[in-house]
């Protein structure tokens, strides 16, 4: 996603102002909250966020990780780690 900041704007991605230290998931859901409501999720698969929990890499089924690495890989990225994430959770169409 590739988008020019906007007076206000916060979210997952943090808050545009240049500052990567304020973007850190404790810092956007201080500001935010956990989540959004799925009326307003942009992402076609919605995983509610559950307080106090934290999806990582180890959470992904093993048979979804593959596919979600061998997608990462065959569009040549180079953030394998951040790829099979987003590709495991939200889906390869975000590759």
């Amino acid at each position: 996603i590739t988008t020019a900041p906007r007076s206000g704007q916060d979210g997952h991605c943090g808050n545009f102002n240049g500052n990567a230290g304020d973007d850190t998931t404790d810092a956007i859901r201080a500001r935010i909250g956990i989540g959004v409501p799925q009326g307003e999720s942009l992402f076609r698969v919605f995983m509610p966020s559950v307080p106090g929990k934290r999806e990582t890499l180890a959470d992904c089924p093993p048979a979804k990780k593959a596919q979600a690495t061998a997608a990462c890989q065959a569009a040549g990225r180079t953030d394998m780690e951040a790829c099979t994430f987003d590709a495991c959770f939200a889906g390869t169409q975000y590759v």
